[in-house]
């Protein structure tokens, strides 16, 4: 294996773990605020 596709290989490893992440970690923060304000007394939020 020469240095030019082990670079790529982890590139796209890191690529494709931001592509599944980032959304992921958006929801969970989204689904945290959404569970904030709930407690709150703000029922309708997000709907």
């Amino acid at each position: 294996m020469d240095e030019a596709t082990r670079f790529t290989l982890v590139y796209g490893i890191i690529g494709i773990l931001l592509l599944v992440g980032i959304p992921m970690l958006i929801v969970y923060l989204r689904r945290r605020k959404r569970e904030k304000l709930r407690r709150r007394g703000i029922k309708t939020y997000g709907h």
